[in-house]
């Protein structure tokens, strides 16, 4: 806290005129209370000077007002003598405070700005930090706001048994048929495939449509109507949808038409290609 201070010097400089069994009760150092300590002002002194107490995070402004009212408090029943005394203790702890605020030397200014700047840098990655938190909290969460696309179940491994058991059947259902030379051959079965919209009738209904208008069209307008009464609406309308971009794609791989979208998930134009 730089160089000591010679703490019995108000007590020579009451030299003479000083009562030798010391200050009365009304002259006794105004009690102080801050944040860290609580005691007479001499005694926060002495501590000062034996390193006993931190001056760093005591309050001065606060020491100065209690120390200023106590003043005004009991300036009719002090000497002036003694309230000089507790102005030089007083003066003597700012001197202290000062010197720990101030570097003792250049080499210590310039220590005490690199931590400065150390600070800053840490302070900018905090709030760097921070702002991708933010960004991260703020896009589409997993399982919240998007939701990962389902497996099936794996298949229920068969024991062996069951699979040589199978087998043998199988064996014994070819060795039977064999014998049969006249039996008719048994029938494949082939499921129907569904009515949806295919590629070829989304190409002519494209060109039918282009025909008719010389603009560009949005590609949901190539779509074929779907009544609401329909069964299966909402597959038809799926299907339908990709039968025609894929037949927009051909389309304009073959450069009959244009394929137009302004931005990324915008609408998609389908138009003629210009002359």
């Amino acid at each position: 806290m730089g160089e000591a201070l010679d703490l019995e010097e108000p007590a020579r400089r009451g030299g003479q005129g000083r009562d030798l069994a010391g200050p009365s009760r009304g002259e006794a150092s105004p009690h102080l209370r801050v944040e860290g300590f609580e005691g007479p002002l001499d005694f926060l002194l002495e501590m000062v000077r034996r390193h006993r107490v931190d001056l760093a995070p005591l309050s001065i402004l606060t020491l100065t007002d209690q120390l200023v009212g106590a003043i005004e408090d009991n300036g009719g029943g002090v000497r002036l003598e003694r309230r000089a005394d507790w102005l030089i203790m007083a003066s003597q702890l700012l001197l202290l405070k000062a010197q720990l605020l101030a570097p003792a030397s250049p080499e210590a200014a310039e220590e005490a700005g690199a931590e400065a700047r150390r600070r800053l840098e840490q302070l900018d990655e905090l709030v760097r930090m921070r702002a991708g938190a933010e960004w991260l909290t703020a896009r589409p969460q997993l399982g919240q706001s998007v939701f990962a696309r389902g497996q099936g179940e794996p298949p229920t491994p068969r024991p062996q048994a069951e699979l040589y058991v199978a087998f043998l059947e199988a064996t014994l259902a070819m060795l039977e048929g064999r014998e049969g030379q006249g039996a008719e051959a048994p029938t494949t079965y082939r499921p129907a495939p569904p009515d949806l919209w295919r590629i070829s009738d989304a190409v002519r209904r494209i060109t039918g449509m282009l025909q008719q208008n010389t603009g560009s069209l949005p590609l949901e307008r190539c779509l074929p109507p779907v009544p609401y009464a329909t069964p299966d609406r909402s597959l038809r309308l799926r299907a339908a949808l990709a039968s025609t971009l894929v037949a927009g794609l051909e389309l304009a791989r073959d450069g009959r038409v244009m394929l137009q979208q302004e931005k990324a998930f915008g609408a998609v134009l389908i138009g003629p290609v210009p002359v």
